[in-house]
């Protein structure tokens, strides 16, 4: 098989291209987190593609398109999007306002495809639908997580004109459904992870690809054929190819090429650290979608590949990009060798190795077509780098964070995964009995483990020193006035837990049996991994108060009604000296307030200021919050935190939800109106400026100390990952990636369903911040628990 190079670059997207399709004129559609999708054509020189449209109707990020024929009423077809914002929209080629607009879906569309004059779209609802002639005519439900992938295959048999196609259905619970005529009537249980693609070979097979790093053939009357392996990390998408070989894109910054037999024939680097996504053209041309916002397109066609320099210079961006040692498995940086390691020949194509080249350590690949190492970027970190910033090491579709390549004395190469949280002996013993080895190799493979990772311990900082994770500074924790740090939680004052593999040795020097003994550590503990940023344990609060400002904004908002609205000057300030102090407030002397809250939008946020610092006291709230008046402050609250609301009503509203987790009264009004008040808050991102985007994080942050059901704290991750990705300010970024790690760090479930969010590569964006410091470290602390 012809290797496959460069063919064009397609620029034009700001962010991420998120999807990808090939049209039958050999056009190209991408959608991107920029809101757009685009349609590229190619030009008279037969190798590059020029922007023909731009589609830009949709309000939230274009996660899937597809094209739909021409016929008697749209002769040049249409062009199909999905989004975030839950539409799906149907554009005419040339551009303008949508045609067609279809609501139903309650959460993003991730998946479109067009069969046999059937629309399917598969969304984060949990279900898929079926659209004829713009009409939904079937809702598919059944599965118990978001779906990342629908296609449909052609029937023979059964009601063909009612139901031409079958259905096959990928999901973030790990399983696969086909559907006929409108019921499952077979479920592919195999994948260990989200499953992120499907691909139809024929009508008697099919490909799925997931999280777990692998991909399986599955016959459609539901055996599992083969299971094939190669990327080192999630696979988001994957595709066929005309000669029954595929292709698959993946988190491990690379597109590879697959034989019909299931062989890895070629690997190509990207310099972007996700292929989000990859489709063939007619041609077998190969399209992929990155990270980076770029569109690539490859062909095994010499006539179409790009020109020697073209080709130079994509190249020298793969060897200039940067990787993060966790994408490779953990290593000493002094035992990697030099450059002499390049004389000798990879084992299979991709192959990867790091060569220690002066002080720096680099990544080169083989490539089995050309016979040599390419550079395909410097490791940055350090090798087998610290929790905080190697991240996980994907092995036969579960996370490490080492997986070693062990020699032993028969000459045999083989593939060590470990955890730190594991006993070397724990893990040496696994190895033995996968490998059928002899016994008396256990001592010789758990040193081998502990020698390789020599003061790495999982969950305890170098720096001891107490600091404000919120301000950066020292500050004073009750019940630790000595200063010491020693170990203790900057969040409760109280000591933090440190699993089994940190905690300093006895000393008593007693063996005990990993495998049987009573203080043996076991890997089915409930403890996952903390840091000092997390998980926060106290909600916080909008302390802040100026009393003579809040009293001239209140006179100048109630100078502005009509006199049987306003308010005494007494009055006015008696409620701002009512919440001043700092003791409780009486609620008595409050009343008033009620009528301020009632005045119009433009206007309200001064008695709104008065509201969030009357919250927090209990006694406020245990009378304010009590029975319905509760609910009735929330929904006041959410309808001026919705547009067209101004913007210091939005950022009022926002504080008073967050000092409403103050105290008890007001948590139960939160977990009673969650779903709203998150909806409402998530609803307005992009915000305005960084006090509404402080806010809003801080609202989240607060929901996910005080939560305890999980699907409740699933929600707050999903609304979490939407401010991630929209926040500006380094405050507002913190607080977000502190309420992450607060949810990921209590249950398996949110890591599960963060996965399928794509949280990983919107918080390594964020561990690239280095000013101020703490929002990189604590993104470094987040990427762990991915």
């Amino acid at each position: 098989m012809a290797t496959y190079k460069l063919r064009c670059n397609l620029l034009g997207h700001s962010k991420d291209v998120r999807a990808v399709a090939g049209t039958p004129e050999g056009h190209i559609l991408t959608a991107s987190r920029d809101n757009t999708a685009r349609l590229w054509g190619p030009i008279e020189d037969g190798i590059n593609y020029e922007q023909k449209q731009v589609y830009s109707s949709h309000s939230g990020y274009v996660t899937s398109v597809c094209v739909v024929p021409g016929n008697a009423t749209h002769p040049e077809g249409l062009v199909v999007t999905g989004s975030r914002d839950s539409t799906i929209l149907a554009h005419a080629v040339s551009g303008g306002q949508p045609v067609y607009t279809l609501a139903g879906h309650s959460d993003t569309v991730s998946s479109l495809e067009w069969k046999n004059g059937l629309l399917i779209s598969g969304s984060w609802d949990h279900s898929a639908r079926v659209w004829k002639n713009w009409e939904c005519v079937q809702e598919l439900k059944g599965h118990e997580g978001p779906l990342w992938s629908v296609v449909g295959i052609p029937r023979a048999g059964g009601d063909v004109d009612q139901h031409p196609v079958s259905i096959l259905t990928a999901s973030a619970d790990k399983l696969i459904k086909l559907w006929v005529e409108g019921k499952v009537c077979k479920t592919f249980s195999g994948h260990k992870d989200c499953v992120r693609g499907l691909a139809v070979l024929n009508n008697e097979r099919f490909f799925s690809c997931s999280n777990d790093a692998s991909v399986i053939l599955w016959a459609i009357s539901g055996e599992s054929l083969a299971t094939y392996y190669g990327h080192t990390n999630f696979i988001y998408s994957i595709c066929v190819l005309g000669n029954g070989g595929f292709v698959t894109g993946g988190e491990d910054r690379t597109l590879r090429v697959w034989g019909s037999e299931g062989n890895c024939i070629q690997t190509i680097h990207v310099p972007a650290q996700s292929v989000w996504a990859v489709a063939s053209l007619p041609n077998s041309d190969v399209i992929c979608g990155s990270s980076d916002g770029t569109c690539r397109v490859f062909t095994a066609a010499a006539e179409r590949q790009a020109d020697p320099s073209d080709q130079k210079e994509f190249e020298e961006s793969v060897a200039n990009s940067t990787m993060a040692v966790g994408d490779l498995g953990g290593v000493k940086k002094s035992e990697l060798p030099g450059r002499e390691a390049l004389f000798a020949p990879g084992k299979r194509d991709g192959h990867t190795i790091m060569v220690r080249e002066g002080e720096k350590v680099n990544c080169y690949s083989w490539s089995v077509a050309s016979q040599q190492w390419t550079p395909v970027g410097e490791v940055v970190g350090g090798a087998g780098g610290s929790q905080g910033t190697s991240g996980k090491v994907l092995y036969e579709g579960k996370e490490y964070d080492f997986v070693f390549d062990v020699e032993l004395d028969e000459g045999n190469r083989l593939k060590l995964p470990y955890n730190l949280s594991e006993d070397p002996y724990f893990a040496a013993q696994r190895f033995i009995h996968k490998h059928e080895l002899p016994q008396e190799f256990l001592d010789q493979v758990a040193t081998f483990v502990i020698n390789n990772t020599k003061g790495m311990t999982l969950g305890v900082e170098g720096n001891s020193e107490m600091a404000d994770p919120f301000t950066g500074g020292s500050r004073y924790v009750p019940g630790n006035a000595s200063g010491s740090g020693g170990g203790s939680d900057p969040f409760t004052g109280g000591n933090r837990y440190v699993p089994a593999a940190a905690r300093p040795s006895t000393g008593s020097g007693a063996m005990v049996d990993p495998f049987t003994g009573a203080s043996s550590y076991s890997t089915q503990g409930s403890a996952f991994p903390t840091s000092h940023f997390f998980p926060q344990r106290i909600p916080l609060r909008f302390e802040a108060c100026n009393a003579s400002g809040m009293t001239a904004k209140l006179i100048e908002s109630n100078d502005k009604l009509a006199p049987e609205a306003q308010l005494s000057k007494e009055m006015l300030e008696g409620l701002v000296g009512a919440v001043s102090g700092t003791g409780d407030t009486n609620p008595q002397l409050l009343a008033p307030l009620e009528k301020a809250l009632q005045w119009p939008a433009e206007l309200v946020w001064p008695a709104l200021d008065v509201l969030r610092l009357a919250l927090r006291s209990e006694p406020m709230q245990k009378e304010w919050l009590a029975d319905d008046r509760g609910d009735a402050l929330v929904s006041l609250l959410v309808t001026l935190i919705q547009p067209p609301s101004p913007t210091t009503a939005q950022l009022l509203a926002l504080r008073c939800f967050a000092n409403m987790a103050a105290h008890e009264p007001g948590r139960c009004v939160l977990t009673r109106a969650m779903a709203q008040v998150v909806s409402a808050t998530v609803g307005i991102s992009p915000y305005p400026n960084k006090n509404v985007e402080i806010a809003a994080a801080t609202v989240l942050l607060n929901y996910s100390v005080t939560l305890s059901n999980i699907e409740d704290q699933c929600q707050i991750l999903s609304g979490a990952s939407v401010v991630a990705i929209s926040a500006k300010d380094p405050e507002a970024q913190f607080r977000t990636l502190v309420a992450l790690g607060t949810l990921l760090c209590q249950s398996d479930k949110c890591r599960s369903f963060a996965g399928s969010l794509d949280l990983k590569p919107v918080v390594q964006s964020l561990s690239n911040i280095t000013n101020p410091s703490k929002v990189g470290e604590c993104a470094g602390h987040v990427l762990r628990l991915l």
